[in-house]
């Protein structure tokens, strides 16, 4: 029943962008790359930056300073080859911050590995499609509550739709798979997270307002369809993000990312219900890989 209810959505989704494929071909505006926040939005849209563009991450987790003794900082490197491609690495750090009672030392605690491939002719101009596979590995010896001690395989397809009738909303759908094994490192568990492979679909919005951009998505996942138990979660996810307007950043080329969001998941631990606060910092280049090529690689006259 499970596996019928996935092939459906995914197949009526799919339908749905081919019926009127008769219909005139207006093409769709040029839209921002609207990014992956983890704990906020945590999914890969099929959207792409301009081919050569090179984006730097800082990401600092300030709520550590209250709930954990260690203060834990994403940084990573997204690269767009081309039209088509991205390749993604990140590396989450961690170190005492002072503030607690234990003393758990410094380093990095897990390395993140991604790519994705955006399908931009496939469906009609309204919609896109692309796939992704992400990869996480706990490192060294992070604290026990920093990850949950597994490897994590993460193939993914999603598509998305521009409304015709409001250029400002996104919708979404998104199946996954989540392939996990154990790794060298301790761990623990969240609330709510499978401790077996399990699989998932996903169906949200994004509303965007320029400066602020309101973020839903509602997930249901499932570890009967290829795990070996039998456990349903179901998750609610609303954010807003503030994209900080230069102004206020002293026009330097840092895009700073304020967000909040509410988190509510249901599964065999109950019910759960939390907040959570982002602050993140992109720096993007543009072109820089292919000058670099250039430069290192000048080419030779006829």
């Amino acid at each position: 029943m499970v596996r019928s209810l996935f092939l459906f959505a995914l197949l009526g989704l799919t339908a749905h962008a081919q019926t009127t494929s008769a219909d005139p071909v207006v093409p769709a505006p040029p839209r921002p790359f609207f990014s992956q926040i983890r704990g906020l939005f945590d999914f890969e849209l099929p959207d792409l930056d301009p081919p050569g563009t090179v984006k730097l991450i800082f990401h600092p987790h300030i709520s550590d300073l209250i709930r954990h003794d260690y203060l834990r900082t994403d940084m990573g490197l997204r690269w767009a080859l081309n039209d088509n491609f991205e390749l993604s690495s990140e590396a989450a750090t961690y170190i005492t911050h002072g503030l607690g009672d234990q003393d758990v030392g410094y380093g990095v605690g897990e390395i993140r590995i991604g790519t994705k491939y955006v399908f931009k002719e496939w469906l009609r101009p309204q919609h896109e499609a692309s796939i992704a596979f992400n990869f996480s590995h706990p490192h060294g010896t992070p604290p026990i509550d920093m990850t949950d001690g597994q490897n994590h395989y993460q193939p993914s397809l999603t598509i998305q739709r521009h409304s015709r009738r409001n250029p400002k909303l996104t919708t979404f759908a998104s199946v996954g798979l989540d392939v996990i094994t154990a790794s060298s490192a301790l761990g623990r568990f969240g609330t709510n997270e499978p401790h077996d492979d399990s699989a998932s679909l996903t169906g949200g919005a994004i509303y965007d307002l320029g400066q602020v951009k309101w973020t839903f998505s509602a997930t249901y996942a499932t570890t009967a369809l290829i795990g070996s138990r039998t456990d349903s979660f179901f998750y609610l996810q609303p954010s807003v993000l503030w994209y900080a307007p230069k102004k206020y950043t002293f026009n330097s080329k840092t895009q700073w990312i304020i967000g909040l969001g509410l988190r509510s998941s249901w599964g065999p631990d109950g019910y759960d219900f939390g907040t959570n606060t982002r602050l993140r910092a992109e720096i993007t280049f543009r072109q820089v890989m292919a000058n670099v090529r250039d430069t290192m690689m000048p080419k030779r006259a006829p």
